[in-house]
């Protein structure tokens, strides 16, 4: 993860690190994981009412379609995508304890 990305997030995330010191705007960080959290809760509730209708296609990415008579699973889609999910999560991990690192170096100084 670039400084540039570390530097925006940190910034969305209400937190300044500069000269030994770390301050963090805690109304900010609350906004931003509300934010995040109402996204996920939207996302989940769509979701839910598409399940409930019986219409779900995740066909052309993770290889699963519901309807209201059938499922069918693609499990070398399903195995891809997770596959996929998998190298992204840990992708993200991976830049998280570098910033993690990067902040405690700061600190160090």
């Amino acid at each position: 993860m670039s400084n540039e990305n570390n530097s925006d997030l940190f910034s969305k995330l209400g937190v300044e690190i500069g000269e030994g010191k770390l301050n963090i705007d805690l109304n900010q960080t609350k906004d931003f994981f509300n934010a995040l959290r109402e996204t996920f809760e939207s996302t989940a509730q769509n979701l839910q009412k598409d399940l409930s209708e019986g219409k779900v296609d995740m066909a052309e990415n993770v290889g699963i379609k519901i309807d209201k008579e059938n499922i069918n699973i693609d499990f070398n889609q399903t195995k891809d995508f997770v596959e996929s999910f998998g190298k992204k999560i840990e992708n993200f991990l991976a830049e998280l304890e570098k910033s993690v690192e990067d902040i405690q170096v700061k600190n160090e100084k």
